[in-house]
């Protein structure tokens, strides 16, 4: 009786693990890439020169964009990244070379310069991915102070001010990052005798801050077709909020999603501990009576 009453629990154990699976978010079918250019020989090689190039390119212009991002210049960049090498490459060789001491194993020298190697490659990689992360939450900090900036530019426009003025006006009102950003790059247009979106768009472009090319298009396009800007400035402002709205709701849907797993095997674990002890008795033949 007592092993029927293990397989039941054990049956039941497997029919959670099916319902936590069957409650996982299938990951979306990515397309597949095709090639750009069939065939061999030449022209294959050439398009995969290309292609590699173009690779590279985009790469060192995003590496530049997220070093902006952080307020760090690329020589700073490298000379992080050199550091990162040798000492990846030092400390993996010494814990290597400590292996025979510690625990009385020796290390072929050809592994231990193999690990320094595989140390020093790590070491290389690291800056890069802790300033992509970096740069990105710098992104998001960036993003919600501009939605701000934008609430002040529509609060001012709606007041009666001018929309270059309600611009400079409204990165003033604060000293954080992004306002300085947002104040020294319509500062420099200024200066330079340029409309206040070529300073807006350098700005995003040095920075990829893709979130602000709405309203920079239509910033330009009010000012050079003669459209009105102040609806312009209104009607960007009511499309972020909603953006940021729908932003919201996704989050929240998300995260309720998430917790359907955890609440299906509470349930299940709960059904198990109070089902088992009756089950447990109905399946002992000790206590099933035999007669009167």
């Amino acid at each position: 009786m007592i092993t029927q009453a293990v397989a039941m629990a054990a049956t039941t154990g497997v029919g959670i693990a099916l319902i936590v699976l069957g409650l996982r978010r299938r990951p979306q079918a990515s397309a597949v890439p095709g090639m750009g250019v069939s065939g061999t020989g030449t022209r294959a090689a050439m398009h995969r020169a290309a292609r590699r190039v173009e690779r590279d390119l985009v790469r060192k212009q995003q590496l530049s964009q997220d070093a902006a991002m952080v307020e760090r210049t690329l020589e700073v960049h490298a000379l992080i990244k050199l550091g990162g090498l040798v000492v990846g490459a030092v400390l993996v060789a010494v814990v290597m070379m400590l292996f025979p001491v510690v625990l009385g194993v020796s290390v072929p020298p050809m592994l231990v310069v193999a690990c320094a190697a595989a140390g020093a490659l790590g070491g290389w990689w690291l800056p890069d991915s802790m300033m992509k992360t970096q740069a990105e939450q710098e992104r998001e900090r960036f993003k919600q102070s501009s939605e701000a900036w934008l609430e002040l530019v529509a609060q001012l426009v709606t007041a009666g001010a001018d929309e270059h003025a309600a611009l400079n006006a409204a990165a003033r009102c604060s000293n954080q990052p992004a306002f300085t950003a947002l104040r020294d790059a319509l500062a420099e247009a200024s200066a330079r005798g340029e409309p206040p979106w070529n300073g807006l768009r350098r700005l995003a472009e040095s920075r990829r801050l893709r979130f602000l090319d709405p309203f920079i298009a239509s910033l330009e396009l009010a000012g050079t077709t003669g459209a009105g800007a102040r609806q312009a400035i209104l009607s960007q402002v009511d499309a972020a909020r909603s953006k940021s709205l729908a932003e919201a709701d996704a989050e929240a849907a998300s995260a309720s999603e998430k917790m359907g797993a955890p609440l299906a095997l509470i349930g299940g674990a709960f059904m198990v501990l109070m089902g088992y002890p009756p089950l447990a008795g109905i399946l002992n033949s000790d206590a099933i009576p035999t007669g009167f």
